[in-house]
C-alpha cells in the first residue's frame, strides 16, 4: 500500500519558512511543522506505507491527511507529478508581488505617483518582462497582482498573463481605471479559467472626471463595475478624498455597494508634485481628513453597513457587522513591540516598479530615494529578495528605529504606533527612519479615542444589537 499527495498539492519551502503545503490552482499556502512535512514527504506514491520507521504520530497524521483529502492510498506504485515534489527556494517567502507592468496611462490624474501621462517610469521591454516572470517562478512566487499606469495599454498584456499562468502563478487582482474593461477583456479572462478581482479607482460621484483628467472617466468606471457584477467578477474600489469630494463620500459608498463592490478603500491624497500643481487647493490636512472620517462614520451604520470600508489611517468597518478595527491597532503598548517588524505588510508582499525596481510598497514610488533599492535588471529578483537594501528595510524592527530616531524613542506612544508607516516617513520627512507625521498627529490629537467613541456610539444608536447583525 502506498500514499501519495493528491493532484493539486505540492510541497515547497523558502528561507525562514522551509516547510509548506501549497494547494493548486488557488495557491493557498499551509505552513507545516517539521513532523507534518516529513509525513507528507513520505507520500510520494512509491514508498511502502508499511515500513517500520513510521512513528505513531506520522501514522496519525496520515489518517488525518487522508480524511482531509490531501493524500490518497494506492495499491500500486504511482509516482507524483514532477511539480509536486519538494522544491526549496533560496530567498524569503513573499505572499504576492504587486507589479506595475507599465508606467503609461490613458488618464491624466492630478495626483499620479509616477506622472503616468508622460510615462516617466517607462516599462520593461517584452523580453525583460518575460524574464522577470521567469525569475518570479524561480523564487517560488505564487501570486501576482497587476497594476500600472494602466495595465491594459500594454500591447503584450495577454502574453504576460499567459506567461504568469504557465508558471502556475495566480493573478489575484488587476488594478485598472476601467476604461478598457469591456466584454472582450472579461471574455479573455474567462477563456483562461480566471475571475480575478478588479480594483477600480473611483473618486466620488460627480468628481471622478475632474480627478482623473478625462471626460467620461466616471461613466466608464461605473459601466465597468456594472459589467463585472453581471459577469460575476469580484470588484473593489479606491477613493482619494479631498476638499472637493468629501461631501459626496456617503453617496459614493452607497452607490458602490449597489454595484456589488466588495470592499472600498478611502485615503487622503498624497501631496505628489502633480497634486501640488493641479490640485487647485483641494488638499486636506490631517485634521481635516480625520474630521471628515469621523463625521461620516455614523452614516455608515445608519445606512445599514453596506460594504467593507477601510478609511485609511482611521478605521476598518465591516459589511453587516458591528466588528471594527482601528488602523492604529498595530502593537499592544508594551515593550514587546520592539522586536516586531516595522512593516508587517512588507514582510509578505513587495512592489515592482514599471522600470523593474524592487520596493516595499507602491507609495514609495513618490520618494526621491528609489535609487537605493535594487534594480532587477542589474541585481536579479532572487538577490533582491535575499541580500539588498530592500531586505534591510523589510527586516528592520521597531527597536532599530528607536535606536536612531530620538524623537520616536522619547515619545510616550512609541509602543502603540511602533514608528508608523515607513512610506509616509520617507515621502513626507525624507527619511526611512524618520517620523511618520500623520501617526504623530493621530495619537497627539487623541483620534484613537475619538474614533472608538464615534463607532461605539453609532453602533449603539443604529444597531439593535451586535448579536442580530453579526
Amino acid at each position: 500500500m502506498y500514499y501519495r499527495l493528491k493532484p493539486g498539492y505540492v510541497l515547497r519551502g523558502w528561507e525562514k519558512m522551509p516547510w509548506a503545503l501549497v494547494h493548486r490552482p488557488e495557491n493557498y499556502v499551509q505552513v507545516l511543522k517539521q513532523e507534518e512535512f516529513q509525513t507528507l514527504l513520505f507520500c510520494d506514491g512509491v514508498t511502502d506505507s508499511g515500513v517500520e520507521y513510521l512513528s505513531d504520530v506520522m501514522r496519525t497524521l496520515l489518517y488525518k491527511y487522508e480524511k482531509e483529502g490531501i493524500i490518497e492510498k494506492t495499491a500500486d506504485r504511482l509516482p507524483l507529478k514532477e511539480d509536486q515534489f519538494y522544491q526549496y527556494f533560496h530567498n524569503r517567502y513573499v505572499n504576492y508581488i504587486f507589479w506595475s507592468v507599465t508606467g503609461r496611462c490613458n488618464f491624466r490624474c492630478r495626483h499620479c505617483y509616477m506622472n503616468a501621462p508622460k510615462g516617466m517610469l517607462g516599462e520593461l521591454s517584452n523580453e525583460e518582462a518575460i524574464c522577470l516572470i521567469g525569475q518570479m517562478a524561480q523564487c517560488g512566487v505564487l501570486r501576482v497582482d497587476i497594476t500600472g499606469g494602466e495595465p491594459f495599454v500594454r500591447s503584450d498584456f495577454w502574453q504576460l498573463i499567459d506567461c504568469i499562468l504557465h508558471h502556475k502563478m495566480v493573478i489575484g487582482r488587476v488594478y485598472t481605471n476601467g476604461w478598457f474593461l469591456n466584454e472582450k477583456v472579461l471574455d479573455e479572462f474567462e477563456k483562461r479559467g480566471m475571475k480575478p478581482e478588479f480594483s477600480i479607482s473611483f473618486d466620488g460621484i460627480g468628481w471622478h472626471d475632474w480627478m482623473r483628467g478625462v471626460p467620461g472617466a466616471e461613466d466608464a468606471a461605473i459601466n465597468a463595475l456594472m459589467r463585472c457584477k453581471e459577469r460575476g467578477f469580484p470588484t473593489s474600489v479606491e477613493m482619494c478624498i479631498h476638499k472637493g469630494n468629501w461631501k459626496v463620500l456617503r453617496e459614493t459608498v452607497n452607490r458602490m455597494a449597489s454595484l456589488g463592490v466588495s470592499e472600498m478603500k478611502c485615503a487622503g491624497v498624497v501631496d505628489t508634485e502633480l497634486w501640488e500643481k493641479y490640485g487647485e487647493g483641494n488638499s486636506l490636512n490631517f485634521k481635516e481628513y480625520m474630521d471628515t472620517a469621523i463625521a461620516y462614520i455614523p452614516h455608515f451604520y445608519e445606512d445599514g453597513m453596506p460594504i467593507d470600508l477601510q478609511i485609511g489611517g482611521a478605521v476598518h468597518l465591516y459589511k453587516g457587522s458591528a466588528r471594527y478595527k482601528l488602523a492604529a491597532d498595530r502593537y499592544g503598548g508594551s515593550e514587546k513591540c520592539k522586536n516586531q517588524y516595522l512593516c508587517g505588510s512588507a514582510r509578505y508582499a513587495c512592489y515592482i516598479t514599471p522600470e523593474g525596481r524592487l520596493l516595499p510598497c507602491l507609495p514609495m514610488t513618490a520618494c526621491k530615494e528609489q535609487g537605493l533599492f535594487p534594480a532587477i535588471r542589474e541585481q536579479g529578483l532572487r538577490e533582491g529578495l535575499s541580500d539588498s537594501f530592500y531586505m534591510r528595510i523589510v527586516d528592520s524592527r521597531v527597536k532599530d528605529l528607536l535606536e536612531v530616531n530620538s524623537k520616536c524613542a522619547a515619545c510616550g506612544f512609541k509602543y502603540r504606533c511602533g514608528g508608523g508607516c515607513r512610506a509616509s516617513a520617507l515621502v513626507r520627512e525624507g527619511s526611512l527612519m524618520g517620523c511618520d507625521p500623520e501617526m504623530c498627529a493621530f495619537y497627539e490629537g487623541g483620534y484613537e479615542n475619538r474614533i472608538r467613541k464615534t463607532v461605539d456610539y453609532a453602533i449603539e444608536r443604529y444597531c439593535i444589537s451586535q448579536k442580530e447583525i453579526s
